[in-house]
């Protein structure tokens, strides 16, 4: 009965050591996805010619976003009243 106990502690501790290292690999993944995102940004933004053109878009891009969020939902509104008038 103990070897059977000690036998499932030591499987059980290569399970724990195999999902931390898959959580570890998911977590990594996940940041260099942002850091490539950023970097695509950064690079977009560096390639604008002028510098006030890209202090604007730098100091007000918060608006700019929230401004594109917005016109995507009342597009998305109304393109479904139309499909609801077809109907």
């Amino acid at each position: 009965m103990i070897k059977a106990i000690v036998l499932i502690f030591l499987k059980l501790s290569y399970l724990g050591k195999s999902l931390i290292t898959l959580m570890l690999s998911f977590f990594d993944d996940i940041a260099r996805f942002f850091d490539d995102i950023g970097l695509f940004i950064v690079h977009t933004l560096r390639s604008i010619r002028f510098e006030d053109v890209r202090e604007f878009i730098l100091n007000n891009y918060l608006t700019i976003l929230l401004l594109i969020i917005l016109i995507i939902l009342i597009y998305s509104s109304l393109s479904e009243g139309k499909k609801n008038e077809n109907i």
